[in-house]
């Protein structure tokens, strides 16, 4: 065992030193070779010097001595140069030798580095022909400046030494700039094309949703519809390079995310319904109850009969509350909603409110042992909102009403001959209390009942953008040709090599 951990140890390190020595691979960047530079630079400083010796030569020319009247003899006599001491003798010029790099030398050098420049353009190339690959618009105007760039190379590499002076370096330089704004701009749209991508699975996913709602015959805003359509073609125009109004992708997707609220509320628009009817099933078998016990009461000598009429007629407004909103949500929506929320399940209580009293009539022993039981809950809601420090004022009070309102309705049933409507009103402001109680402790504890279509998974999922994406596409700014930054890499730095300026940056 001691032997296979050293074995491993020892092939950890082993992977680790092979890991460490593969170099890192660098960014592919457009940058004049620095042989080309050099060349430059020593081209320019021969001329320069060429330039002040012949300027040296002018100046030094001995004047020409006037000759004497008679033509025979000079009048001045030149003067002889001052003798210098061996110690300061310059050693003797030679006319026929050139100052700096020969021609020969510099069209080598060139040459050199022009074939660097056409490995240059072969990696860029390969990279162009990757980017195509993955969905990237590619403009002819990449292609041109490729072509552009081979064609004045081919100038450097078919060169003769007669032609070295003649070179245009700047054409050169200009060309390679314009190649690596190209680069940066690909990169870049790579970028954006991969998130478009993104963003356009999920406004697919979005769309297919929406498809769905409308198979089930619910009204779709037009307003999602028409963002919908305006997200998905500017996102078909990105991805084809048109990028005059790519800014607008932003305030398109907030719409989008707007719409989501909206959206999850039709979605849930069938359990919304499944509730509806199940809510009507639960009042129709709480009616049949309320009839029978209504007929027996009756037998006894106590009417309720005005009680059921109210419950039934309640009934079967909500029953039509439920069929109108199903017609609705194919024609507006919003409005089928409120019609739910305001005409349905906020009558709820009121409907509710007949059957309970008819209910309580026929069982008052029931009554007094369900009251008894929801007065105490009451009662310790109220302390622990006070340990809380809540101010319970108004709960207290509500529920010390309610409270004496029962012990009335508990000895209006000791009445004989029992006074039905006077039970009738007292039970009714009993209930009345009881939902301004759970009201206010809905406000205090911000646990109100939620509608049906606020219960439930998300099915629209947020329509989140890369927080780069601003970096790739200005909001503000309608142009994406953003110069790169600048860094080891080169980026868009240039050097100014003797008046020629070249991309890259200088060489310290």
């Amino acid at each position: 065992m001691r032997n296979i951990f050293k074995v491993f140890i020892v092939s950890m390190f082993f992977v680790s030193g092979l890991l460490l020595a593969i170099p890192a691979a660098q960014a592919f960047y457009f940058e004049l070779p620095q042989i080309f530079k050099n060349t430059i630079q020593s081209l320019n400083a021969s001329k320069v010097q060429m330039k002040a010796q012949a300027q040296d030569s002018i100046q030094t020319q001995p004047p020409i001595a006037p000759s004497s009247t008679d033509g025979t003899q000079p009048l001045l006599q030149p003067q002889q140069p001052p003798q210098i001491p061996p110690n300061l003798t310059q050693p003797p010029q030679n006319n026929n030798s050139q100052q700096g790099p020969d021609n020969e030398r510099a069209l080598k050098d060139m040459k050199h580095g022009a074939q660097q420049i056409t490995g240059q353009l072969k990696q860029f190339e390969t990279l162009v022909t990757r980017f195509e690959k993955k969905g990237v618009a590619i403009s002819s105007d990449v292609k041109t400046k490729i072509e552009g760039l081979k064609t004045i190379t081919q100038k450097f590499l078919s060169a003769t030494t007669d032609d070295v002076k003649n070179l245009d370096m700047n054409e050169m330089g200009q060309s390679m700039r314009d190649l690596e704004n190209e680069r940066q701009n690909l990169e870049q749209m790579d970028n954006i094309t991969r998130e478009m991508r993104r963003i356009e699975k999920n406004v697919n996913t979005f769309e297919k949703q929406v498809q769905k709602l409308a198979k089930q015959n619910v009204s779709v805003p037009v307003a999602v519809s028409e963002n919908l359509g305006k997200v998905k073609a500017i996102i078909a125009d990105i991805k084809a390079g048109k990028m005059e109004n790519a800014g607008d992708i932003f305030d398109l997707m907030r719409d989008l995310n707007e719409n989501r609220g909206q959206m999850e509320m039709l979605a849930r628009w069938p359990q919304t319904v499944k509730e509806m009817d199940r809510q009507v099933k639960n009042l129709e078998r709480e009616l049949k109850r309320s009839k029978l016990s209504v007929d027996r009461l009756n037998k006894n000598g106590i009417d309720l009969s005005s009680v059921y009429s109210q419950f039934e007629s309640s009934v079967a407004k909500i029953k039509e509350t439920r069929d109108a909103a199903k017609v609705k949500i194919q024609e507006n929506a919003e409005d089928a909603f409120d019609m739910v929320q305001n005409d349905f399940f906020g009558q709820m209580d009121d409907v509710m409110e007949s059957q309970r009293t008819i209910m309580t009539m026929s069982n008052f022993g029931r009554f007094q042992s369900d009251f008894a039981r929801e007065t105490n809950k009451d009662a310790q809601r109220i302390k622990t909102l006070k340990r809380q420090k809540t101010d319970t004022a108004e709960l207290e009070d509500l529920l010390t009403q309610a409270k004496t309102k029962g012990a009335e309705v508990k000895d209006l049933f000791k009445a004989n001959p029992l006074d039905v409507d006077a039970v009738i009103e007292a039970l009714s402001e009993i209930e009345n209390m009881k939902q301004e109680f759970d009201n206010k402790m809905g406000e205090l504890t911000g646990t109100e009942d939620q509608m049906p279509w606020e219960k439930g998974p998300q099915q629209f999922k947020q329509m989140e953008v890369s927080p780069n994406l601003d970096k790739w596409i200005p909001r503000q700014s309608q142009n994406i040709n953003i110069p790169g930054k600048s860094g080891p890499a080169g980026g868009n730095q240039t050097c100014n090599v003797n008046g020629v300026e070249v991309p890259g940056a200088c060489q310290q």
